[in-house]
């Protein structure tokens, strides 16, 4: 199976069970909802190997919205803010970038931060606290993949006519179709 770019942990991937789910997918797709994307290798297979006309891809996590959305459309700015985040990482700088306030940074920094945690942080683990702040700890990596170029390129690529939205499960799935994947 050719490889599945993807620029982010996250629990409950499907990176390693598309091989079996393949049988499930139909022979054709025209138009595919991704209610739960996360990581998004179900989602990238899906566009690379079926090219669907139309692509919807959601979440309800604002911050993994953001970063797909910035990927989509800002990738060689968030390339070069993640390229000074390897440079500088360290467990001072981790937990400097996990404090920032993500109103005062634009769209692109935010985005970069996500990476950056998600890449150095216990697991790949994705957790706030009741006020809403990423809590999870600086994981034990001597060489973490801050930045992978060519992946958040594909992705970029992969994802330039996809429609992305910040959505609740039920939202989307209400926008199904009749012959929807």
């Amino acid at each position: 199976m050719p490889e599945i770019p993807t620029f982010v942990k996250w629990a409950g991937g499907k990176k390693q069970l598309l091989e079996q789910f393949k049988r499930f997918f139909p022979l054709q797709i025209k138009r595919y909802h991704e209610p739960f994307v996360g990581g998004g290798s179900v989602a990238f297979y899906i566009i690379k190997n079926y090219n669907p006309e139309e692509v919807i891809l959601s979440d309800n996590n604002e911050e993994l919205i953001n970063c797909y959305n910035v990927i989509k459309n800002n990738v060689e700015d968030l390339i070069l803010i993640l390229k000074k985040y390897k440079k500088v990482h360290n467990n001072s700088t981790y937990y400097e970038v996990r404090k920032k306030d993500l109103h005062s940074l634009s769209a692109v920094e935010r985005a970069a931060r996500f990476i950056y945690l998600n890449k150095t942080c216990f697991n790949g683990l994705y957790r706030v606290n009741s006020e809403g702040k990423f809590n999870v700890p600086l994981g034990a990596y001597r060489n973490p993949a801050i930045l992978k170029e060519e992946h958040l390129r594909e992705v970029s690529r992969l994802l330039k006519n996809a429609k992305i939205v910040s959505s609740s499960f039920e939202s989307v799935v209400a926008t199904a179709r009749k012959g929807d994947f």
